[in-house]
């Protein structure tokens, strides 16, 4: 579960959790707006529009399912 919250110029944590985590220890983790992750997936998506943009020709399910049978009976 994602919860978004507010730090105060003081640290202070202020977040609005569901009733269920009420009174219970809970861990939390901090990341930053723009961390590493957000830059590895835009990365990741500029890889996947080349590959997009490549002429490889597109197959069915059903088609990709023909192969591997007739490749199973082979």
């Amino acid at each position: 579960m994602q919860i978004e919250a507010e730090v105060s110029r003081d640290g202070i944590l202020t977040a609005k959790v569901p009733a269920r985590y009420r009174g219970k220890h809970v861990r939390i983790r901090i990341e930053d707006r723009d961390s590493p992750a957000s830059s590895q997936w835009q990365a990741l998506s500029a890889m996947l529009d080349e590959i997009e943009a490549a002429d490889i020709p597109r197959r069915s399910h059903h088609e990709i399912l023909d192969t591997v049978r007739d490749f199973r009976e082979s």
